[in-house]
C-alpha cells in the first residue's frame, strides 16, 4: 500500500504543480454544486463540490528506469531475499509503494520489518496486476486515487471535473480512453493529508504526458453521486 511506503518517505517528488499547491482559482465555497459539470444536460450530475484539492500523481516504479550497482536487498516479511537492486530503485519503490523488477515480478510494500533493509515487500498476485491499495483493493490506472480517509472515506466514488473528456495516455487496454471524470478512493499515504488527492497513473511516462497536457497543481473534487457510484 502506498500508505506504508509514504510513511517511510517524507518528501514526494511527484507534485504536479507549483510548490505549496498555490491556486489562483475560486475557493470551493464560491462554486455552485454543479459548477464543474459539462454542458451536456443529459449527463447524470455528480454530487456536491467538496473543494479544490492539491493534486499529485503516483505510479509503479520500474527497475529499468533506475540503473546502478545492484547493492540493495529487498526482503519479504520473513526476511527472505526477493531481489537485489540499485539503491535508486529501492528508494523509488519505497516511495511509490509498488515496483516492477526486470524479471517481471511486481513487488508491493508490505510494511516495516526487522530485516537488513526495510520496508519489506510481497509479490503481487494476478488479481492485482498494478499493485495493492487499501483494504486489498486492486489499483487501477486513472481510476484509483489515494486520499486522507479523514476527508474522503475509502471506496467513495469521486468526480474530478478537469479529467472529464481528457484522453488518458498509455497503451490500449489500460490507457487510450476518454475519461469520464470518475475515480475511486482506493489508497492512502503518509504524505496524503487533508484536501489532497494522489492520482494513480500506472507508469511514470503516463504521468509525464498527462501532467504536461493538464499542468494542474490543484483539482476540483466532487462527490460522485449517481454518476460515479461508491465501491464499498
Amino acid at each position: 500500500m502506498r500508505r506504508l511506503a509514504l510513511l517511510l518517505t517524507l518528501v514526494c517528488a511527484c507534485d504536479a504543480g507549483p510548490a505549496g499547491g498555490d491556486d489562483d482559482g475560486p475557493d470551493a465555497g464560491d462554486l455552485a454544486p454543479d459548477a464543474a459539470l459539462p454542458a451536456d444536460a443529459n449527463v447524470t450530475p455528480p454530487g456536491e463540490v467538496l473543494g479544490t484539492f492539491q493534486l499529485t500523481y503516483y505510479w509503479v516504479a520500474s527497475e529499468g528506469e533506475h540503473p546502478g550497482p545492484a547493492d540493495t536487498a529487498l526482503y519479504d516479511e520473513s526476511c527472505g531475499l526477493l531481489a537485489t537492486v540499485s539503491a535508486d530503485f529501492a528508494d523509488a519503490i519505497a516511495l511509490e509503494g509498488t515496483g516492477r523488477l526486470l524479471d517481471g515480478r511486481l513487488l508491493n510494500v508490505a510494511g516495516a520489518c526487522a530485516c537488513a533493509t526495510t520496508p519489506c515487500y510481497a509479490e503481487a498476485d494476478d488479481a492485482h496486476p498494478w499493485g495493492y491499495g487499501v483494504q486489498n483493493r486492486a489499483l487501477e490506472p486513472f481510476r484509483s486515487i489515494a486520499v486522507d480517509r479523514d476527508v474522503i472515506a475509502y471506496g467513495t466514488g469521486i468526480y474530478l471535473a478537469e479529467l472529464d473528456g481528457v484522453t488518458m495516455p498509455g497503451d490500449a487496454g489500460w490507457g487510450q480512453f476518454v475519461h469520464d471524470g470518475c475515480v475511486v478512493a482506493a489508497d492512502t499515504g503518509g504524505g496524503i493529508v487533508g484536501e489532497h488527492v494522489d492520482f494513480f497513473v500506472g507508469l511514470r511516462a503516463a504521468y509525464r504526458d498527462l501532467d504536461g497536457e493538464l499542468g494542474l497543481g490543484t483539482i476540483t473534487v466532487q462527490a460522485g453521486g449517481d454518476r460515479c457510484p461508491d465501491q464499498p
